[in-house]
């Protein structure tokens, strides 16, 4: 899981000494891991939008059809990034 997720949970520590960071990323984590609804269907939706982004790099017909692909390349790129930031294994 990315570490960025407990960004704030490093901030509540500091501020709140009742409990350890360790805690407020173990509640933080169990909330994730728990919110499966929301993260499968997110993942089903950018990975709708990576194949939407495949089908268009096939329709050679437009005349600006590599600066498409070249933003295709990199809206893919963003697009796993975000499913690699939601992998909560």
């Amino acid at each position: 899981m990315d570490s960025r997720w407990f960004k704030e949970d490093r901030d509540l520590a500091k501020a709140d000494k009742s409990k350890t960071i360790e805690e407020h990323k173990d509640a933080t984590k169990k909330a994730l891991k728990n919110s499966t609804l929301l993260r499968d269907r997110l993942e089903r939706i950018l990975n709708e939008e990576i194949h939407r982004c495949l089908l268009d790099d096939e329709d050679f017909s437009k005349p600006d059809w590599e600066r498409e692909h070249v933003a295709n390349i990199s809206r893919r790129k963003a697009l796993r990034e975000v499913i690699n930031l939601i992998d909560f294994k």
